[in-house]
């Protein structure tokens, strides 16, 4: 469903990182973080080079961007947090350790939440107000907790093309919708962890990307691109996120802009009820009090 975006725009473009580190490692795969390297190596990419370079492509194309960081990837690289909000960038949360949701009870879900959000004020100067779950998956009580701990938006679920309000018990939770085919780790993330795939070509990559923005453009949609620095970050992939950025800009009417300000502009939208309002959780078959 399109929405009416400012200044008349056509649509919205957010390019997003998720700047996950090493983290996920910890949690996901604590055995081998232990003893293996080539792995942890693979993932510290992101900290040491890619997130340089893609700072370096946002300020070439003079580019907003959006940043969702782990709590623990703050912590131990604080210079690429201080280097994002320098450069005025929004930051958003994404977990401490880049937790599977499914795994943490409401108190520990809760703690992590808090954690993160701490260290992120720490280190910038202001509470972060966004929020992305580790592999996009939210519990049933997440968006209400969201609310409850002051968070405006979430960026995790795939049923529009365009923001939209969860209505939760703790009042609404703008949510912007994002999809697995506009994620740079479906197609170029090879790890022998958690996941076994071939690395596919970047211009097959571009095709889809491309191909999925037109659509968007057709729809008046709100195109939000998920990339990794340590996966996207490395030369020749980056070399394709910067084509599409070209691309784009071929394109009249785009409003390149951040999650931040998309979330304000839904926000407004949905007081004056120009956007759609969806119960969370939705009724299932099951038990209704399941968390």
């Amino acid at each position: 469903m399109s929405v009416p975006w400012p200044d008349n725009r056509r649509m919205a473009v957010c390019l997003t990182w998720d700047v996950d580190g090493e983290s996920a490692m910890y949690v996901r795969a604590p055995d081998r973080a232990r003893t293996l390297l080539s792995e942890l190596h693979q993932r510290l990419y992101g900290p040491q080079i890619g997130i340089w370079r893609v700072l370096k492509l946002l300020q070439k194309y003079d580019l907003p961007g959006t940043f969702y960081v782990p709590g623990y990837t703050a912590e131990i690289h604080p210079e690429l947090v201080h280097a994002i909000a320098s450069a005025g960038h929004p930051l958003g949360l994404h977990g401490y350790l880049h937790e599977a949701l499914e795994t943490l009870d409401e108190g520990a879900e809760l703690d992590t939440l808090r954690k993160s959000k701490a260290i992120l004020n720490q280190l910038t100067g202001y509470e972060p107000r966004l929020y992305r779950a580790p592999s996009w998956e939210l519990k049933r009580r997440t968006p209400e907790l969201l609310v409850r701990e002051g968070v405006l938006s979430d960026s995790s679920l795939m049923d529009d093309e365009a923001p939209y309000a969860l209505e939760t018990p703790a009042g609404p939770l703008i949510e912007i919708p994002i999809h697995w085919c506009l994620d740079d780790a479906e197609y170029w993330m090879h790890s022998r962890v958690n996941r076994d795939k071939s690395i596919e070509d970047p211009e097959s990559v571009f095709r889809i990307w491309s191909g999925e923005f037109e659509g968007y453009y057709e729809e008046g949609g709100c195109y939000v691109l998920t990339l990794h620095p340590f996966v996207s970050g490395r030369p020749f992939m980056m070399a394709t996120v910067e084509r599409l950025i070209r691309f784009i800009q071929g394109f009249p009417g785009v409003w390149w802009t951040t999650m931040d300000e998309v979330t304000s502009h839904a926000a407004r939208l949905c007081a004056e009820g120009r956007i759609p309002v969806r119960h969370s959780p939705p009724p299932t078959p099951y038990d209704s009090a399941q968390a």
